[in-house]
């Protein structure tokens, strides 16, 4: 039996009104999602050609929900949530500038341009991520390439920056839901958490760029290596951070990683975990991604907020 075509229309009308409502209360987008990154939203950086995708000023609840802490508690072993995901709360709304992010991880290929040699245990292939860098190390990069670059400077993220970058609007574990695969991201599928089942362990890092972009167009948010931030670590920071543009402690003795790695389990890499190294650690499934901002003039004085086995 044919359907009336004013009924049809009006099932359509419904539908495209009902879908960012289900979207919504999914948890996938919030009511006010910052729009996607359009092409002209992108800038090429001359040396390495890294791309940058600029992220939207906006707010969000950064840390891990009630929700996510329940999942947690019920999908570990007992004692291990107060030791290692206890930092992630309370979960708080930040509000951050806009600014500009590398759309991927730094690439083996782009460090060598501008250091002159490859210090990775992968060197397979030039486009996977550059890891054994430490912070420091990422920082000698970061001072070489703002020498050889006439309009901008670069940095590493600030952790409230690399959050709202991973989490692109969405408010689940992964910016992919509150389930995440082996066809989206490089991880230890090894070990089922929560709702996420075995999977694929690739026992390496995989090209940069491999996997789905997030909603702002970046890639690796989840896996393939962990992201030095620039922030100092410091457990009960969210208690009193500030609502506007947190850049972390003044001092401490740990830098703060974020995005787990290809080593990790699921339950490493979602947009709230928090993981922290010294400033001279290099390990193998450790690299960086970059945020870049407008040069300052020389009168400018504003700051520049510039696999460990246990875990």
């Amino acid at each position: 039996m044919k359907i009336p075509i004013r009924i049809t229309n009006l099932l359509s009308i419904l539908i495209l009104l009902l879908l960012p409502v289900l979207a919504e209360s999914a948890g996938l987008v919030t009511a006010d999602q910052p729009a996607r990154a359009k092409e002209a939203d992108t800038w090429l950086e001359p040396i390495t050609g890294m791309k940058f995708v600029k992220i939207p000023a906006g707010c969000f609840q950064m840390g891990q929900s009630p929700e996510e802490m329940r999942s947690l508690r019920r999908g570990i072993p007992v004692g291990d949530y107060e030791k290692y995901y206890a930092d992630e709360q309370p979960q708080h709304k930040v509000c951050l500038e806009e600014f500009w992010m590398g759309i991927h991880e730094v690439s083996q290929r782009e460090w060598q341009k501008v250091m002159g040699f490859n210090p990775a245990v992968f060197p397979e292939d030039l486009d996977f991520p550059v890891e054994m860098v430490s912070w420091e190390d990422a920082q000698l990069f970061i001072n070489k390439i703002n020498e050889q670059n006439n309009t901008s400077e670069f940095r590493l993220p600030t952790e409230a920056e690399w959050e709202y970058s991973a989490r692109a609007g969405t408010t689940t574990m992964y910016n992919t839901g509150d389930t995440i695969t082996g066809t989206q991201a490089n991880f230890n599928g090894t070990f089922p958490f929560s709702l996420n089942l075995r999977d694929v362990y690739r026992k390496s890092p995989t090209k940069v760029g491999s996997f789905p972009a997030n909603g702002f167009g970046l890639y690796d948010m989840h896996g393939n290596v962990w992201e030095w931030c620039s922030d100092w670590y410091q457990s009960d920071y969210y208690q009193n951070s500030p609502a506007n543009n947190p850049s972390g402690p003044e001092t401490g003795q740990m830098k703060v990683l974020r995005g787990g790695s290809w080593f990790r389990y699921s339950a490493h890499i979602r947009a709230a975990t928090r993981y922290k190294n010294k400033a001279v650690g290099q390990y193998a499934d450790t690299g960086f991604r970059l945020v870049k901002s407008p040069r300052r003039s020389s009168g400018d004085s504003g700051k520049i907020m510039f696999f460990d086995k246990d875990f």
